[in-house]
């Protein structure tokens, strides 16, 4: 998506809007975000091993809020949800 794409109104996120400007690709930019939040997580959970009260606002730590902020985050990139009418599709080759 180019930095003058319509589509740039609904990329809330201000470093995803950077990474657009700067010629990153969706992709890119959604890999960028999960890796950092598995960074997070792994540094947390390490963190947590050896002090239980280590970064106290960083949430529960569990696989289930990290899934949540990085849908979040590809959300605030202007990922959507896939639309239903392509969700009941068939796949291309698929036996009908």
């Amino acid at each position: 998506m180019n930095h003058d794409d319509p589509r740039m109104a609904n990329v809330e996120c201000g470093i995803a809007r950077l990474g657009y400007q700067h010629g990153k690709t969706g992709i890119e930019i959604a890999e960028q975000w999960i890796v950092a939040h598995l960074d997070a997580l792994l540094s947390v959970t390490t963190g947590r091993t050896a002090d239980p009260a280590a970064f106290p606002d960083f949430g529960d730590g569990s696989k289930e809020e990290t899934a949540r902020r990085i849908v979040a985050r590809l959300l605030d990139a202007g990922w959507r949800p896939a639309d239903t009418e392509c969700l009941d599709l068939p796949a291309e080759g698929a036996p009908q």
